[in-house]
């Protein structure tokens, strides 16, 4: 039976995008959120814009997140597991806006 050698190096560029992804996507979600129930409570004219900024600010997160991930895939020698959840939170952040967006703005 042939086990594979560990990693000999944590992946750094892996846990960052692992970090800026759940942070994307949790923030993109809470502001999505809020951009929804101010439509069916009819005050998002008050706050659209400062909601709007919020949530881009956290889909580009998302973005910077990708980036770090596919940088991440890479290297040699080091786990892409992180690399690749990160990837996948990011992306998922990035998408979670781009819905709330849609249906905030249709």
């Amino acid at each position: 039976m042939s086990t594979s050698p560990s990693p000999k190096e944590p992946n750094t560029l892996g846990n960052a995008s692992l970090v800026l992804g759940i942070i994307s996507t949790a923030l993109v979600f809470g502001i999505g959120l809020c951009a929804l129930t101010g439509i069916a409570q009819n005050w998002i004219r008050l706050v659209g814009t400062p909601l709007f900024i919020c949530g881009g600010s956290s889909a580009f997160l998302g973005f910077l997140g990708a980036i770090l991930g596919l940088a991440g895939l890479f290297g040699r020698d080091r786990s892409r597991a992180t690399a690749i959840i990160g990837l996948l939170l990011s992306f998922s952040g990035i998408c979670l806006f781009l819905v709330v967006l849609s249906n905030v703005g249709g």
